[in-house]
């Protein structure tokens, strides 16, 4: 019965004599709980976001969270008086050790992190990244998948995503069309403009404004080069420029247009 009233008359002795401190440190547990709570909260939100779910998704949240517990207990030692410069350095090897092991990964963390941010594209895009090109199926937080035209699936790191120039066909509503038809030398060149604006002209999904533009563009070593602009809807994109391809084909050959072809002078001197 004495044990316990000096292990009683100490504990009181101690709280009164430190109560400031004591005070502190519950202050500081409370408070530290609170924000680990909250920074956990914000990278489930990203994670969530970036469709990283399941096995892979739960083992970088526990990564993160123990991470974040065991510098939260070392600061509390420090608190306490007790030496922590051997749990940090210990820490600290770990923390390289594994940064080196996963250095990749964590690149591509963050790289998924800036895409999130900064959004240059959203699944459904068809873009082009770095020369490849495809509609975005999968913005995941390590890799986006593409799909091809042809229906391959590519994926493609996301450090290597953030490192490429980004084309981005999807973001606006319109989209220019831009071709070049090549005619024989000797040809009419306002008729051959004619008969390409005539053809532009048969197409409702061709926009007026800006109106379809036609223009001599050079003269090449065996062909009269014309550009053709036009702008039309993104979903019409591919329709309009194979059907003006092969519609002013036509045109030419039933208007005697003739279509050039590599050809070369050949001149003997006797």
């Amino acid at each position: 019965m004495q044990f316990l009233k000096d292990v009683w008359n100490a504990i009181y002795s101690f709280a009164v004599n430190n109560f400031r401190t004591i005070l502190m440190f519950v202050l500081f547990i409370f408070v530290g709980l609170i924000v680990i709570k909250i920074v956990m909260s914000i990278f489930r939100k990203i994670i969530n976001r970036s469709h990283l779910k399941g096995t892979a998704g739960n083992f970088l949240i526990s990564l993160i969270k123990t991470a974040l517990v065991i510098l939260y207990v070392i600061i509390l030692l420090s608190m306490l008086g007790v030496d922590t410069t051997s749990l940090v350095a210990i820490f600290s090897v770990l923390t390289l050790a594994i940064s080196l092991a996963v250095q990749g990964v964590i690149s591509n963390l963050a790289s998924g992190i800036m895409l999130i941010v900064t959004k240059p594209f959203e699944e459904g895009d068809f873009v082009d990244i770095g020369g490849t090109s495809g509609t975005v199926e999968h913005i995941m937080i390590t890799c986006t998948k593409l799909k091809t035209p042809d229906n391959k699936v590519i994926t493609i790191p996301n450090s290597t995503v953030t490192a490429s120039n980004i084309t981005n066909y999807s973001t606006k509503e319109t989209r220019r069309l831009d071709l070049t038809f090549s005619v024989a030398y000797g040809s009419d060149v306002e008729k051959v403009k004619a008969l390409i604006l005539g053809v532009i002209a048969k197409h409702e999904e061709v926009l007026t404004d800006p109106e379809p533009f036609v223009r001599l563009t050079e003269h090449g070593a065996s062909s009269l080069d014309f550009v053709t602009r036009v702008w039309v809807k993104q979903a019409d994109y591919w329709d309009v420029n194979f059907a003006l391809k092969e519609e002013v084909l036509a045109e030419f050959e039933a208007n005697g247009i003739s279509i050039p072809f590599p050809q070369m002078d050949v001149h003997v001197i006797q």
